[in-house]
């Protein structure tokens, strides 16, 4: 048949010199040419076809997993991000309520600078008070030992008799009492 197949070549090249006829028909011609291109299917099948399918299947399975795992990610980042915005909103009422507090303590801390400024005013005033209170004593008890003095050496000189120092003493006592009841001290 082989020879067939080469004569038909032989043939249609021949014929291809000259004008060939498009609507000849070879039987050999047409059987080898399927036999060829079975065998192609079949070697192409095997060695082309298969490979290129699983390369194709391991593809889809490596863009099926990364979308799965970017899928995943989104999920994580997603996730993180929520309790990032939580940690951020308890940090801004932490922050909220730190700042209250120092508020409260600030208005506290003037509250008793303010009190103990009033107490330190109130006793220095008290003070003062007692001062001129003092001085007010003394300054009516020395006038009074005057007029005692005075009104002694007066009534000596008037009775001619000197008083002792009870005397006097007493006398200066009675003198400032009264001195100070008449006041209104």
């Amino acid at each position: 048949m082989l020879p067939g197949f080469l004569g038909g070549l032989l043939l249609a090249s021949e014929e291809a010199a000259g004008e060939p006829d498009p609507l000849y028909w070879s039987n050999d011609l047409a059987f080898f040419t399927l036999i060829i291109f079975i065998g192609l299917l079949l070697i192409l099948t095997r060695f082309a076809w298969k490979p290129i399918i699983a390369g194709l299947d391991a593809r889809e399975k490596g863009i099926a997993n990364d979308i799965e795992s970017a899928r995943i990610a989104n999920e994580k980042a997603q996730a993180n991000l929520k309790q990032y915005e939580d940690k951020l909103a308890s940090v801004q009422d932490e922050a909220a309520a730190i700042i209250a507090e120092a508020k409260e303590d600030a208005l506290a801390t003037k509250e008793r600078i303010v009190g103990e400024a009033k107490e330190e005013a109130s006793r220095e005033k008290e003070k003062a008070f007692a001062d001129i209170r003092s001085a007010k004593d003394a300054a009516v008890r020395e006038l009074a030992e005057k007029s005692v003095d005075s009104a002694v050496a007066l009534a000596g000189s008037i009775v001619s008799r000197s008083l002792k120092k009870d005397d006097h003493t007493k006398l200066i006592e009675d003198a400032v009492a009264k001195f100070k009841s008449g006041s209104g001290a």
